[in-house]
């Protein structure tokens, strides 16, 4: 087998995830890894992690004026995701005890 062009590793793995539409969910887990840092170390502690499907959010948070402060903000927090990750991820948070 011969080749005709050299790609890097990098340039292979990205077509690949591009081509089988694994993109979007490599953005799902970027936000999820974002939670702690868009909301706090001490905050993201008290939650449960986040789960992402289908560009929902959803964050188990057991204290219910805690739960009642992320609802209030959550246009915030997700536009704070977003922003990190360069593109709009997140279409809606929720909270849920």
């Amino acid at each position: 087998m011969e080749r005709k062009e050299s790609q890097s590793v990098g340039d292979i793995l990205r077509l690949a995830f591009q081509e089988n539409c694994m993109k979007d969910h490599l953005d799902e887990w970027k936000a999820i890894e974002l939670w702690e840092s868009v909301v706090g170390r001490n905050l993201a502690a008290m939650c449960r992690r986040p789960k992402v499907e289908a560009g929902v959010m959803t964050v188990g948070v057991p204290n219910a004026s805690l739960r009642h402060e992320f609802t209030m903000s959550r246009s915030s927090l997700r536009n704070a995701i977003n922003h990190a990750i360069g593109k709009e991820t997140i279409s809606e948070i929720r909270f849920i005890s």
